[in-house]
């Protein structure tokens, strides 16, 4: 997804932060306020991440990636496989009033979240994984300044880490 500076509105969602939450017995975690749209629900796309964790993204940010999949070939079988496997794992989030949102339990439980859930903030979207997860990451301190320049350089758009991350499965 290329981004230009001036085309990023002023209502975008960043996520920056983290947060520690229980879940609740219906198995909701509420976003924090600043992660909310602020009238109306908010809609995330929830998505199974490679590390044990689940990616939350914006709408609107997954809006690009199903304008690109709609120009997908119906005859391509390997897009179509990919866009069959986002389809059966994705899942549409729209939180309530109170900012909450439901996630099914065999998904928490398969990034290894029974009660105590992180909710770290990866600007572009949120990730959820159990607390000791994140402490378990081997990223030293400063290796995330090598991200965020290759990130920087990088022409990488939402589509094609979709697709590298099928692959990866």
């Amino acid at each position: 997804m290329n981004i230009e500076a001036d085309s990023i509105g002023q209502d975008e969602l960043f996520f920056f932060g983290e947060f520690d939450y229980s879940l609740d017995t219906q198995c909701r975690v509420s976003i924090p306020r600043d992660w909310r749209r602020r009238e109306g629900e908010t809609r995330l796309i929830l998505f199974p991440g490679r590390e044990q964790d689940l990616l939350l993204f914006p709408f609107e940010s997954f809006r690009d990636f199903l304008i690109k999949a709609r120009r997908v070939s119906l005859a391509n079988r390997n897009a179509q496989v990919a866009l069959a496997r986002i389809g059966s794992r994705a899942r549409d989030c729209r939180s309530d009033k109170q900012g909450r949102i439901k996630i099914e339990k065999n998904l928490l439980e398969a990034i290894g979240v029974t009660k105590q859930v992180k909710l770290i903030g990866a600007v572009t979207h949120i990730k959820l994984c159990s607390p000791k997860a994140w402490e378990e990451q081997p990223f030293s301190d400063d290796v995330y300044l090598d991200e965020f320049q290759r990130i920087s350089e990088s022409g990488d758009d939402l589509m094609q880490m979709f697709m590298d991350n099928l692959g990866k499965k």
